[in-house]
C-alpha cells in the first residue's frame, strides 16, 4: 500500500461507521487470533463511566504486577492514547509498525476495516508483540455489533446506561441496555451496574443470556450520592473479585488515576492561563451527573473565587437538550464570564460560537474564532477556568498548551 501507515489509517476515518463483526473477525483470523494469546481479556461497555472503569481496571492490573494494555477511544490529543501499555501511550513508531502489520493482513484478505476496527486491531497486534498479560478494552459504540465484541473476553462489564445514539441503539433504556449487555460471553462473568429499573435489568438479563449465557450476572448496587470515580471504583471492585484480584488498591488508585480530559485539573503554573479544570462531558446525562462534581472540584482547587466557563461542542441531534443541564447547573455558582469557541479538527463539525451564544447563559459571553485566540485571551487574564464540552476541544487545548506529552497523558503520572 502506498503512502505512510499513519496516512492510510487516517484515510479510513473518511469511511465512517459500519457496525458489524465480520470484517474484524476475518482480520483477527488473518492475524492468528491475537486475542486468544493474551492470558486475561476484559471488556467494558456503557453510556457513562466506562472509560473510568477501564482506567481503574488497567491501573489495578498493573498494581498487581501484570503488564497491561488498555484500548480506549476516542483519543484526546494523540492517536497513540488509544493504546496504553502500563498506563502510557504506546510510542508512535511502535504504533506505526503495528499499522504495517495490519496492512499486510488487509492485503491478504481483501477486507478493509473501518478506522475504529483498525485501531482496535492495532491494539491487539501490539498486545502480542509487547507480551502483555491483561488487555482491557473499551467498547466503541453499543456492544452487540461493536468490533470489540468479535474478540474473546474473560469478563465483561456494563456501566450505567442512558439513551444515546438512539437511531443506532434504540429509543429506550431497555433497548440500549440490550445492545450493551450483549457483550456477555459464554461461561464468563458479566458485571452489571444496577440500572435501578426492573425492566432495564430484565432486558440486560435476556440479552446476556442470548449472547452468552454468562457464568454469573453480578448486579452491582452503587450507593446513592457517590461521585463518578467512587461509582467506577465500586463497579471495578466487583469485577476484580471475579478475577481473583485484591480490590483494596482501588481506593488509592481512584484518587491517583488521571483519565485525561475527565475531571482533569491543571495548575496555573503548568497551564499559563490560570487554574484549569477540563472535562469532556458529551451528553445530557453526563453533564447532569458531572457538572455538580466539576463545580465542587473547581472550588476545592481554587476556593470560592471568581471563575469563567469555556465551552464548545460538535453538532448535536438536540443542541438545546444538551445545553439544558449545563445551563441549569450554572445557577448553583454562576461564572463571571462565558467563553465560546468551536472545537477544531474533529470528525464532526463544531457548533459555531455565535449559535451557542443565543442560549440563556447566566453571564456575559465572548465568542472566539479559534481555540488559539481563546487561549490568548485567557493568558492575558489568568483566572480559574472550567472547560467542558467536546473531547476535541479538550484535545485542542492540551495540544496548544503543550500538555500532550507521554507524562501528561499517563494514567499514573509522576507529576501534576
Amino acid at each position: 500500500m502506498e503512502g505512510s501507515p499513519r496516512g492510510w489509517l487516517l484515510d479510513l476515518a473518511r469511511m465512517g461507521m459500519d457496525l458489524g463483526l465480520q470484517s474484524t473477525t476475518t482480520l483477527l483470523d488473518a492475524l492468528q487470533r491475537p486475542d486468544e494469546r493474551v492470558p486475561v481479556v476484559l471488556h467494558v461497555a456503557g453510556s457513562n463511566g466506562k472509560g473510568t472503569v477501564c482506567a481503574l481496571l488497567a491501573a489495578l492490573a498493573h498494581a498487581h504486577g501484570h503488564r497491561t494494555l488498555l484500548f480506549s477511544s476516542p483519543h484526546v490529543a494523540r492517536l497513540e492514547e488509544r493504546v496504553r501499555i502500563d498506563g502510557r501511550p504506546v510510542p508512535a513508531p511502535r504504533f506505526d509498525d503495528a499499522i504495517r502489520v495490519l496492512q499486510n493482513a488487509v492485503e491478504a484478505t481483501g477486507v478493509t476495516p473501518t478506522f475504529f476496527e483498525a485501531t482496535m486491531l492495532v491494539a491487539w497486534i501490539l498486545a502480542v508483540e509487547e507480551g502483555v498479560d491483561v488487555v482491557v478494552q473499551e467498547t466503541g459504540l453499543g456492544g452487540r455489533l461493536d468490533a470489540t465484541r468479535a474478540t474473546r473476553a474473560d469478563l465483561a462489564v456494563v456501566t450505567s446506561v442512558t439513551v444515546e445514539h438512539a437511531s443506532v441503539l434504540g429509543h429506550t433504556r431497555s433497548e440500549v441496555m440490550a445492545e450493551k449487555a450483549a457483550i456477555a460471553r459464554p461461561n464468563a462473568p458479566l458485571v452489571l451496574r444496577d440500572p435501578c429499573d426492573d425492566g432495564v435489568e430484565a432486558a440486560a438479563r435476556a440479552a446476556a443470556h442470548a449472547a452468552g449465557p454468562p457464568s454469573v450476572l453480578d448486579v452491582v448496587r452503587v450507593p446513592s450520592g457517590v461521585d463518578v470515580r467512587e461509582e467506577a471504583r465500586v463497579v471495578a471492585a466487583a469485577a476484580a473479585k471475579h478475577l481473583g484480584w485484591d480490590p483494596r488498591p482501588l481506593v488509592d488508585l481512584a484518587a491517583r488515576v488521571r483519565w485525561p480530559g475527565r475531571s482533569h485539573f491543571i495548575s496555573a503554573e503548568r497551564s499559563g492561563v490560570g487554574p484549569l479544570l477540563l472535562d469532556a462531558a458529551h451528553n445530557p446525562s453526563g453533564l447532569l451527573r458531572v457538572m455538580p462534581e466539576l463545580l465542587s472540584g473547581l472550588k476545592h482547587h481554587t476556593g470560592p473565587s471568581t471563575w469563567r466557563l469555556a465551552f464548545g461542542c460538535t453538532e448535536q441531534d438536540d443542541l438545546e437538550g444538551m445545553l439544558r443541564p449545563l445551563l441549569a447547573s450554572l445557577q448553583q455558582w454562576p461564572p463571571d464570564g462565558i467563553m465560546l469557541v468551536a472545537p477544531e479538527g474533529g470528525r464532526r463539525p463544531g457548533v459555531q460560537p455565535a449559535r451557542l451564544a443565543t442560549a440563556a447563559w447566566p453571564a456575559p459571553v465572548r465568542c472566539f474564532p479559534s481555540v488559539q485566540g481563546m487561549l490568548g485571551a485567557m493568558r492575558s487574564d489568568p483566572q480559574p477556568t472550567l472547560l467542558v464540552g467536546s473531547l476535541y476541544l479538550v484535545g485542542n487545548v492540551l495540544a496548544h498548551l503543550n500538555l500532550d506529552g507521554d507524562n501528561d497523558l499517563d494514567l499514573l503520572p509522576s507529576e501534576g
